[in-house]
């Protein structure tokens, strides 16, 4: 079978192009040839969360893999078959685990195997969801497609030095779900999770009163916060406010730096919490741009009521539609849009 062309430089032109060709690639077991990879990006090419990504799947499905080093601006991938197995990779860096998951979690138990993963690298880094986000807003919404997975985190990893270490099962899924998540129910708790390491602990408590704070000034009151500290080897922080369940699916989180206040951090994911939930989204953008690609899978309409159409969420789509075939369209519900999901032919 002849490679599929992607184009690596179309829409926002970020990895999110490569995520979703090659979790895709390894479903449909169609071939691929990525160009102009991140071309518009200051650093150009492939990074190293990109490499690894592209390694674990060669590696869990046997596949052909060519040009997959830091900066190359071309790869070209032949998946083959997915087995169950156990996989252990060392990122090296503070390189994304839950970028990572994005790709691999879907394939693998799509492509219906199991698998023990354990990565070791960033877990809460800058540019990346938190785990926590992957753990609590990701994993629920993820099994609502069919695809199950748990995991644990031994040990945070934080910008610069990563060292994180993190533990993932998946279950084999025979085939993705379609989803129609339209419509809040009354129930859902909103929660708050505020972590540090290798810092005063009062950081995550001020990090999460800080983020209390917005939210009571905009009637949302928190029904559990939580306060942590984590070992890690590099110190950190981090934030995520999530309210699941019953039709409800929304997250935002923040990162700690050393430029950056603990009230800040804690107040810009308040602030971004509170801007999609006043849109009456079901799902927040981010969890779209993961879930949408999965939909286009799915044996009937997916429907998904989201704040915005980011650019990661147009590129995706426009990479699975390549790849599946599939169509979609927004229109406008509220304060947010509406993305209808009609899938394509592809099995």
């Amino acid at each position: 079978m002849s490679p599929l062309e992607i184009d690596g430089s179309f829409g926002e032109g970020g990895g999110q192009i490569l995520r979703t060709a090659a979790c895709l690639s390894v479903i449909l077991g169609t071939p691929i040839h990525v160009t102009k990879i991140r071309a518009g990006r200051e650093i150009p090419g492939l990074r190293p969360q990109h490499c690894a990504t592209l390694k674990i799947l060669a590696e869990v499905c046997g596949g052909q893999l060519v040009g997959n080093t830091v900066g190359s601006t071309e790869v070209s991938f032949v998946p083959g078959t997915v087995e169950s197995r156990e996989v252990s990779f060392d990122l090296q860096t503070a390189a994304s685990i839950p970028l990572v998951l994005q790709a691999v979690v879907p394939s693998v138990a799509l492509a219906g195997a199991s698998m023990e993963l354990e990565l070791i690298g960033g877990t809460d880094v800058p540019w990346s969801p938190t785990f926590d986000y992957v753990e609590r807003v990701l994993r629920p919404a993820l099994a609502l497609v069919g695809v199950i997975f748990s995991s644990n985190v031994a040990k945070r990893g934080y910008y610069p030095n990563g060292g994180g270490r993190a533990t993932i099962h998946v279950e084999p899924c025979e085939r993705a779900k379609p989803l129609n998540i339209t419509k809040k129910s009354e129930g859902p708790e909103l929660s708050v999770v505020s972590r540090c390491g290798r810092l005063p602990a009062h950081v995550a408590e001020r990090q999460a009163r800080s983020a209390t704070e917005v939210l009571l000034g905009r009637g949302l009151r928190p029904g559990k916060t939580e306060t942590l500290s984590d070992d890690s080897v590099s110190p950190g922080s981090s934030i995520l406010i999530s309210l699941v369940g019953r039709g409800c699916y929304l997250g935002a989180d923040s990162i700690g730096s050393r430029k950056k206040s603990a009230e800040r951090v804690g107040t810009e994911a308040a602030h971004a919490f509170v801007k999609q939930y006043d849109t009456g989204a079901t799902v927040d953008s981010h969890l779209a741009d993961m879930l949408a690609p999965i939909l286009c899978l799915a044996e009937g309409e997916s429907s998904l009521l989201m704040p915005e159409a980011t650019g990661h969420l147009k590129t995706s789509l426009e990479v699975a539609r390549q790849l599946t075939g599939a169509s979609f369209e927004t229109t406008e519900a509220g304060g947010g849009l509406n993305l209808i999901i009609r899938p394509g032919t592809a099995k």
